[in-house]
């Protein structure tokens, strides 16, 4: 079923063109900063965005502008991953997903975050994350969700990415808040 849904949202996601992600990010950006001032916020846990995702490169320079501390992903050997604030955003990497990472920089503990923004292809009724299907968010936030005072976990999206069914297995990551053009939808 996770197959089914992942393939039908991202052949829609990809058919966007770039004047819609632009413009449904900025939207999608600004109600998400409204509610949970992510220009703001000491530390934030963000993503290069690749293959119209939204489009987190305003907030990101928004908070270099700021002197705000802003990690990102950075896959690492066995499965796993850690969060990085970069050094230089000029010596960038790609990883085997062909995704931007840092590729040097200091690694700060998600439990060290106000917010963690998660890529996310799609959300079902109950806020699981449906992600890409390699398991690297799922298992580095597993110890984050079973803290009372962990970081806020957000999905940023477009409305056709909820999904009305339930499809949440044991490992599955549940966001806290989900924000798309249209709604946000709160699972806390």
């Amino acid at each position: 079923m996770k197959t089914k849904y992942r393939q039908s949202i991202l052949q829609k996601r990809n058919s966007l063109g770039s004047a819609e992600v632009s413009n449904l990010s900025k939207i999608i950006l600004k109600n998400a900063d409204l509610e949970l001032s992510l220009s703001a916020i000491k530390t934030l846990g963000s993503y290069f965005s690749s293959n119209n995702e939204v489009d987190l490169e305003a907030l990101t320079n928004m908070r270099l502008r700021k002197n705000l501390l802003t990690t990102f992903p950075r896959i690492e050997p066995n499965h796993s991953m850690s969060l990085i604030a970069p050094k230089n955003f000029k010596k960038l990497g790609r990883n085997k997903y062909n995704i931007f990472e840092p590729s040097d920089g200091d690694e700060i503990n998600p439990i060290d975050h106000e917010i963690i923004i998660i890529p996310t292809v799609g959300v079902d009724k109950n806020g699981y994350r449906l992600g890409y299907g390699g398991g690297y968010y799922d298992r580095f936030l597993e110890s984050v969700k079973q803290r009372s005072n962990g970081p806020l976990l957000i999905g940023l999206i477009y409305d056709f990415q909820f999904i009305d069914d339930s499809f949440n297995e044991l490992h599955d990551i549940k966001l806290d808040i989900v924000f798309s053009e249209q709604q946000s939808k709160k699972f806390y």
